[in-house]
């Protein structure tokens, strides 16, 4: 029985590719730690994943409480969250 994986992997060898290629390194190739692939995250898919955090700010920002900071407490919590989250969602490909 094999476990699901949290996280994008390598379409040739299966293994975890490294978070900071996934969050800051869009349309960019970059290889694979293990066996050498060169893989890219698409530039379409970051602007979705960023296109819907920042509808979600817009239509949370008016309701979110303002004694855990109003506006600058949202948009904290929206970063601590929307990391992993859009790691978990991204995927990669071969370049």
């Amino acid at each position: 029985m094999q476990l699901m994986v949290l996280g994008p992997t390598c379409p040739n060898c299966g293994k975890l590719v490294p978070f900071l290629k996934t969050q800051f390194s869009f349309g960019k190739p970059f290889a694979c730690p293990r066996c050498e692939q060169t893989l890219v995250v698409p530039r379409p898919q970051a602007f979705l994943i960023g296109l819907g955090l920042t509808l979600i700010f817009l239509f949370s920002k008016d309701r979110f409480p303002p004694e855990w900071g109003g506006v600058f407490g949202l948009f904290i919590l929206m970063v601590a969250a929307s990391l992993p989250v859009s790691w978990a969602l991204t995927w990669v490909k071969r370049a």
